[in-house]
């Protein structure tokens, strides 16, 4: 399934660009990389050979989607690993 702003919560974010645009730490802010991890609280980041962790839940990102388009999303909608989100997605549907 191609990855789209209306489905990207339901897919692994591994592989996409990434770019910090706001936190609640100021120290995250304007970190950019391509996510090589994700776990239910962290996304790990590698920065031109350094990997960083981000905690989800204090960052809003900017996402490269494989198509050319920019997705802003808040941490706190990525929270949970991909599965778990997508079943909480599927049971709001019933």
């Amino acid at each position: 399934m191609k990855i789209t702003p209306t489905n990207l919560i339901n897919h692994e974010l591994i592989g996409l660009a990434a770019h910090v645009v706001a936190s609640s730490d100021p120290g995250l802010v304007c970190r950019a990389g391509t996510i090589v991890d994700e776990t239910k609280e962290m996304i790990r980041l590698n920065t031109t050979g350094r990997i960083i962790s981000l905690p989800k839940s204090v960052c809003v990102i900017d996402l490269g989607l494989p198509d050319g388009t920019t997705v802003r999303v808040d941490g706190e909608h990525l929270r949970d690993r991909p599965e778990e989100r997508l079943k909480k997605r599927l049971r709001r549907r019933w």
